[in-house]
């Protein structure tokens, strides 16, 4: 399930890997299992998410900063309404650009 491999074909020469929002969605969403495929993610999901695809001991710190930085409302979970900050998240961290195609 790891972003590499799932979207080989999209690597930009930088590494990054492209994808359009609703890809990013479709990806991320893939992890909203942890408790009860609520439409949220959770902490220990986005910690999942990144888990498998970024390298390193840092994962659960980024998951960490991730939540936090994406939880505008404070509650632990990442709800729809606060996605676009996801993705702010995932384009500085995580390696993904995302484009309109």
């Amino acid at each position: 399930m790891a972003l590499k491999s799932t979207y080989r074909r999209n690597i930009a020469s930088d590494g990054k890997i492209e994808m359009n929002l609703q890809e990013f969605k479709k990806w991320i969403k893939r992890f909203d299992t942890y408790k009860d495929k609520d439409g949220k993610i959770s902490k220990e999901e986005l910690r999942e998410a990144i888990r498998t695809n970024v390298d390193g001991w840092f994962n659960r710190l980024k998951g960490r900063h991730g939540i936090k930085g994406a939880d505008a409302n404070g509650n632990g979970y990442i709800d729809e309404n606060e996605f676009n900050n996801l993705v702010e998240f995932a384009q500085k961290n995580l390696g993904v650009r995302i484009i309109s195609y």
